[in-house]
């Protein structure tokens, strides 16, 4: 379960002849393993999006297209009751399935007063598991107001990520999106930018109030940005286009400037 651990200290001739494992992806293309932020409105609904692509993972069924391989998913969902959690189950789960890979739990102890220690039980309760979800992040933070709001955010999210790190599995803190807008997409993350900081991987959704469509666009360390257009459909969102940041750029020029373009190539 634990990654292989490259020595402190290594010379880049060794590390040039150092075989290193190729990245665990968690869903292909989207959610390797390390530390993850899915963040979006309030409302919006992460939560069901989030508890879908658990039970997918869960059970090894496709997401967007991406083959997934069944694995162990625990899932925090510290701000439903499990009476909550059963209904929205009956909406996604059919009759015959039994996804017993998913762990649900609706209590937990904060970053630094427990938390840690129970992750670690789960793993190795569960050594197959390969996804925690903690649905939300503020839910676990113990409000210390000691220090600056950047120390404190790089603190508490780099202790969950040490934790994903060592044992190769994917954390994904669901977190909320301030109600001010930004020209910098990710400046509207809740919190300072520590957060996205200490984040291997960030989930960025928006959507307007009442729609059945969405964007999500997703950045991180080991992939190219990508923009999901994805649309909600009985309570499951499916995947309707997705762009690369080239094809997200190409789009964001307007059509007279190709225009123009044109005519001056065509005048030399």
């Amino acid at each position: 379960m634990t990654t292989t651990r490259l020595p402190k200290t290594i010379t880049a001739g060794a590390l040039l002849a150092t075989p290193i494992p190729p990245v665990k992806w968690i869903i292909p293309g989207l959610l390797p393993a390390g530390l993850a932020i899915f963040a979006g409105p309030s409302k919006a609904g992460k939560s069901w999006l989030t508890l879908w692509l658990c039970l997918q993972i869960s059970q090894g069924k496709s997401v967007w297209g991406r083959e997934i391989e069944p694995r162990t998913v625990l899932y925090f969902s510290l701000e439903d009751t499990l009476g909550r959690l059963q209904e929205r189950l009956y909406q996604l789960v059919d009759a015959e399935e039994d996804p017993e890979r998913l762990i649900l739990q609706t209590e937990s102890h904060g970053i630094g007063q427990g938390l840690e220690e129970q992750i670690v039980s789960f793993i190795h309760t569960y050594p197959d598991i390969s996804l925690i979800v903690i649905d939300t992040l503020q839910k676990v933070r113990k409000g210390d107001q000691n220090g600056s709001m950047y120390a404190n955010d790089y603190r508490d999210i780099g202790a969950l990520k040490e934790l994903a790190d060592k044992y190769g599995i994917c954390i994904l803190l669901v977190h909320h999106l301030r109600k001010q807008s930004s020209s910098d997409p990710y400046d509207q993350i809740s919190g300072s930018t520590g957060i996205m900081g200490v984040a291997d991987t960030t989930w960025l959704m928006h959507r307007q109030r009442m729609s059945k469509t969405a964007t999500i666009r997703v950045i991180g360390r080991d992939m190219d940005e990508k923009m999901l257009h994805i649309r909600e459909e009985n309570c499951v969102w499916t995947l309707d286009e997705e762009e690369t940041a080239e094809q997200q750029a190409l789009k964001a020029i307007p059509d007279y400037l190709w225009k123009v373009a044109d005519y001056i190539d065509s005048v030399g």
